[in-house]
């Protein structure tokens, strides 16, 4: 576990709460957590926007880099671990050019959560396009 850094995520997503279990499950370091909703977003330099569309993380110290999201988040995880295969997936999921196609399939796969195993109504992003 990384002491500094919390994964901020969706808790009422059942897809999410689904990927997050795995992670604590299946990968030995792994940062501290908690659902968007029991926190306020901009303590940690995020809007309400980002963090329901992603998952975040940030690392606690004052004198940390800028909050990871999405596709970068997950990498930044893998690439703590022991596991070389983790590790090196880590690297090509967070490293040029193959990070653009990481990205593309992190939108894809949140735009489409509620879809996917465990994913309900719930899960789905709306459109703000509209929202003033």
């Amino acid at each position: 576990m990384s002491a500094n850094q919390v994964l901020i995520y969706d808790g009422d997503c059942k897809f999410c709460q689904l990927s997050l279990d795995f992670g604590i499950r299946h990968l030995r370091t792994f940062p501290r957590y908690v659902a968007f909703q029991k926190i306020d977003p901009a303590q940690f330099g995020l809007t309400v926007d980002q963090v329901r569309t992603q998952i975040w993380l940030v690392n606690q110290d004052p004198d940390s880099k800028q909050p990871k999201g999405g596709h970068l988040a997950a990498g930044e995880i893998l690439t703590m671990q022991q596991n070389p295969f983790y590790k090196l997936l880590g690297w090509f999921i967070k490293t040029p050019p193959s990070s653009f196609l990481a990205d593309v399939l992190y939108r894809w796969i949140a735009k489409n959560r509620h879809r996917l195993p465990g994913g309900s109504r719930q899960c789905k992003l709306e459109d703000n396009y509209f929202e003033n």
